[in-house]
């Protein structure tokens, strides 16, 4: 994650279909990021896309199960609706079933809202600087996913890695540091157009969907600390 704009923080939206928690978090936003002049709710997947058809938020938290789903294709939605934009989780689940697939949908943060207000507030103000809001159980799961995962078969047995062109493997680099596409293309001295473009060929050539996802990759490549 990069830092974010303060355009980015403006209007913000929540996801959650219980009242008591919907008001809770729709109180500790602006408090936690002053910068955030209007909070928008929904209670539902088919409420939250309505608002999502009126304007693109920079910054949402959602809850995991709705009345009406899971938020797994909303997150992305989100996501792809504004360059930049940050969606965090907010739930009450931590197990492997509800992190992993959140974060593979597009998640940057994952907070639990049995934390008291103190603490979620200073996870949420960690996004500002381009940090994930994590609550400290889900970044230890991550970490403890990641460790526990078997090891690598040899080099001799491994199948051979995508091989992506020079460009290409500039691009990764450039995503993986937490780069805007825009960015990326200002970097490269290329067009949006032509880095987006890059981008779908990364991800169709290494089999993965998301940012979070290409980092990995990337970081197992050596392109990035």
């Amino acid at each position: 994650m990069s830092p974010l704009s303060p355009a980015l923080l403006e209007r913000a939206l929540i996801v959650e279909d219980l009242d008591e928690p919907r008001e809770w978090l729709a109180e500790l936003l602006p408090r936690a990021l002053p910068q955030v002049q209007r909070v928008d709710t929904a209670a539902t997947l088919a409420q939250a896309r309505e608002r999502l058809r009126e304007h693109a938020y920079g910054l949402a938290l959602v809850d995991w199960g709705l009345p009406d789903g899971t938020s797994e294709s909303l997150i992305s939605e989100l996501v792809a609706a504004r360059p930049g934009a940050v969606v965090i989780v907010a739930t009450i689940h931590d197990d492997d079933a509800h992190v992993f697939p959140a974060l593979r949908a597009g998640a940057q943060g994952y907070i639990l809202k049995s934390q008291p207000a103190a603490v979620v507030v200073a996870q949420l103000q960690r996004i500002e600087q381009g940090e994930p809001a994590l609550s400290p159980s889900i970044a230890a799961r991550v970490l403890r996913h990641f460790h526990d995962a078997p090891a690598a078969p040899s080099a001799a047995a491994a199948p051979p890695a995508a091989q992506l062109t020079d460009r290409e493997v500039d691009v990764l680099r450039l995503i993986a540091k937490g780069y805007k596409a825009a960015e990326v293309a200002q970097l490269l001295g290329l067009s949006s157009h032509t880095v987006t473009g890059y981008v779908r060929d990364i991800y169709r050539k290494l089999g993965i969907s998301s940012r979070a996802e290409a980092t990995i990759e990337a970081a197992r490549r050596g392109l990035v600390a």
